[in-house]
């Protein structure tokens, strides 16, 4: 097999580049917090389900709307168990006055709101 020029090389790594100039990467985040309203909504808005958090996620992360959080009940983003069960543990938090740590991302979002892959509710 013979070996690849600089010129070859050169090639392959300025399509490389071009090809993922165009592409967003997701930027993640985290807060702790306290939820302050859930929501359960139909029609697939705002993902069929959200929290809102003490904590604006917009302050963290520019690209996502202020105070909400999707949890992609509509199964756009995850499941739909998986979803329900992140959306139970905020109705959990709720509830008991507990603070939740979530981990959202900005090239996820329902009309605006970044999708929360992760939320743990604290002792």
């Amino acid at each position: 097999m013979p070996k690849p020029t600089a010129s070859t090389q050169l090639k392959a790594i300025s399509a490389a580049l071009l090809l993922f100039s165009g592409q967003a990467l997701a930027e993640y985040a985290f807060v702790t917090a306290q939820v302050k309203r859930v929501l359960v909504v139909g029609g697939g808005t705002y993902g069929g389900c959200m929290a809102q958090l003490s904590v604006s996620p917009s302050s963290l992360l520019p690209g996502c709307s202020d105070s909400w959080v999707s949890f992609s009940c509509s199964g756009d983003f995850t499941d739909r168990v998986r979803a329900y069960q992140m959306l139970d543990s905020a109705k959990l938090a709720l509830a008991t006055g507990k603070q939740v740590y979530v981990v959202f991302r900005d090239d996820m979002t329902h009309n605006g709101y970044c999708f929360a892959d992760r939320i743990d509710v604290k002792q």
